[in-house]
């Protein structure tokens, strides 16, 4: 039953947006492993590069804003964070 809810929720995951994935929190991002942030930085560079009228911001220069900005916001989006918002 376990194995059956996880399989669900991640086949969820695959079918949803991209930007919908972003409903990543900085107390979420805080908690992940090196290569899991990575992964994540690199799918909010995706997102920010798709994104009009905005600057774009490269892997280093997320990293850099979330990582000095995330400190005291663990219910704040990541996305809202990298964009701006």
């Amino acid at each position: 039953m376990k194995r059956l809810a996880m399989t669900a929720g991640i086949a969820c995951m695959f079918a949803a947006p991209a930007f919908a994935q972003m409903e990543v929190t900085c107390g979420d991002y805080s908690l992940m492993d090196n290569a899991t942030q990575m992964e994540t930085i690199a799918k909010i560079e995706s997102e920010t590069s798709q994104m009009s009228g905005g600057v774009q911001l490269t892997a280093d220069q997320i990293h850099e804003k979330l990582a000095a900005e995330c400190k005291d916001k663990v219910d704040v989006l990541i996305i809202d964070i990298a964009t701006g918002k």
